[in-house]
């Protein structure tokens, strides 16, 4: 069965597989192409970027990490088959250029998403595009609720979450972060 495995002896069944995802969105300036470990090369230079752990914390990674990150993250699935990867790398339309990434971690009750574009690329709408071309499939492929979990102060990801239909629960992570969530997926809406 698509998705199925053996989690601490009860059997569960995710709505998509390690490998349903890997496909080719297209949206109108950006395309989401699945990440192979060869994307760690293009991705560097994009993500070496202190400003990207301003909300989220940590240090940039450095090549070697990166590139064993991406072969991890290129399985689609942990060794425990609990979710699915779901990693596309955010190259522009017209040239190809590696800008970011959208990913989405597909678990039985629906998946988590994030995003990131590149600081050279920000302001300009390409992770609001990406991020709702990727919330679309999504949604299309019958995962839900989706849901984020964005930093207080983190003004433009609350943006990009509310273009990708995306509401506040009112509800905090462990982490602090505000967690947001489908609209027609949240309890008690159509």
């Amino acid at each position: 069965m698509r998705g199925a495995g053996i989690l601490a002896g009860m059997p569960r069944t995710l709505p998509l597989g390690p490998n349903d995802w890997r496909v080719v969105i297209e949206a109108a300036r950006v395309l989401l192409v699945p990440l192979t470990r060869a994307d760690a090369d293009d991705m560097f230079p994009v993500l070496n970027d202190r400003s990207l752990h301003l909300h989220t914390g940590g240090e940039p990674m450095d090549a070697e990490a990166l590139e064993e990150r991406y072969e991890r993250l290129e399985r689609g699935t942990p060794d425990d088959e609990s979710e699915v990867w779901a990693n596309w790398i955010v190259r522009l339309h017209d040239t190809g250029a590696a800008i970011g990434y959208v990913q989405a971690s597909i678990g039985e009750h629906g998946a988590n998403l994030a995003w990131v574009i590149g600081s050279s690329w920000q302001r300009h709408g390409y992770a609001s595009e990406a991020a709702c071309a990727m919330a679309g499939w999504l949604r299309g492929a019958g995962v839900g609720p989706l849901r984020a979990h964005i930093h207080p102060q983190n003004m433009s990801s609350a943006r990009v979450a509310e273009r990708a239909g995306l509401r506040p629960t009112g509800e905090t992570d462990a982490d602090g972060e505000a967690v947001w969530e489908s609209c027609a997926n949240r309890r008690g809406s159509a």
